[in-house]
């Protein structure tokens, strides 16, 4: 008897001295920060993970504290905006962009690692963060006029279209009270990014919102956004964008913190 319970007794310290794998984070008490992340997952962990790809502009969809394909797919994506290794695992590397400071992240120069955001390209990042439906402000460099529109169409690049009358008379005093195909170079301001844009003055088209005294609506391009009737880039497009830039980076370099407001 004496035997069968040192028997038991060996066994059960032996058990205690395991580490014990759990994957749901409610169980474990393991911070965000701690915990290596992938598909399968579930727990707070994961949906603190949704909210941070949220906040970056990765993940446009319900919170559920689950890993699944949706998420991976937002994973992918940040490793390869910032040149990580694209494996969907959260990890250390990764948890550390996602961790970092917004603000440091999105205008630094310093790290080989981090695509500042006058790299960001149309169909690498840009098309997340301005799906359709989404409305943004546009501001005119030269003029220095602003005007709200709203993404509502469009594959190659933002087809777009004003708000209110209000806006369109803006838009239409930019361009000399007549619509033209000349490019202009503009900021898109939408959440807390401004990007460097180019946009072209003449309606055509389809058209979704009604009374805005606009028929159809306008092109707004981003870096390496294409046409939709070539399929191509168009050159006119990116040197007013390489414009927009330069007086966005001029407009930074004004900040005491360097970041964009």
């Amino acid at each position: 008897m004496n035997k069968k319970r040192l028997i038991v007794g060996i066994i059960s310290i032996a058990l205690l001295s395991q580490p014990v794998a759990l994957t749901n984070s409610h169980a474990t008490g393991q911070t965000y920060n701690s915990t290596t992340l992938k598909m399968g997952m579930h727990g707070q962990s994961v949906e603190d993970l949704q909210l941070k790809l949220k906040e970056l502009g990765y993940f446009n969809h319900r919170t559920t504290g689950y890993f699944g394909s949706i998420t991976q797919k937002a994973v992918l994506k940040l490793q390869k905006d910032y040149n990580l290794t694209a494996d969907g695992i959260v990890g250390k590397s990764t948890h550390e962009v996602i961790s970092g400071d917004k603000k440091n992240i999105l205008v630094s120069r310093g790290s080989s690692r981090i695509k500042p955001i006058e790299e960001w390209t149309w169909f690498g990042k840009i098309t997340d963060i301005l799906p359709r439906g989404t409305v943004y402000r546009v501001t005119d460099i030269q003029t220095g006029k602003s005007f709200n529109v709203k993404r509502t169409y469009g594959t190659n690049h933002a087809d777009s279209e004003t708000l209110t009358k209000e806006d369109t008379l803006i838009m239409k005093e930019i361009y000399g009270d007549a619509w033209s195909w000349m490019r202009r170079p503009i900021i898109v301001e939408v959440g807390n990014y401004k990007l460097a844009a180019s946009m072209a003055g003449m309606p055509h088209g389809a058209d979704f919102i009604g009374d805005n005294n606009m028929k159809g609506h306008f092109d707004v391009h981003f870096l390496k956004s294409k046409t939709h009737g070539t399929n191509r880039i168009n050159p006119d497009h990116q040197k007013a964008i390489r414009k927009a830039q330069i007086f966005l980076n001029k407009q930074l370099s004004l900040n005491s913190d360097g970041s964009q407001s």
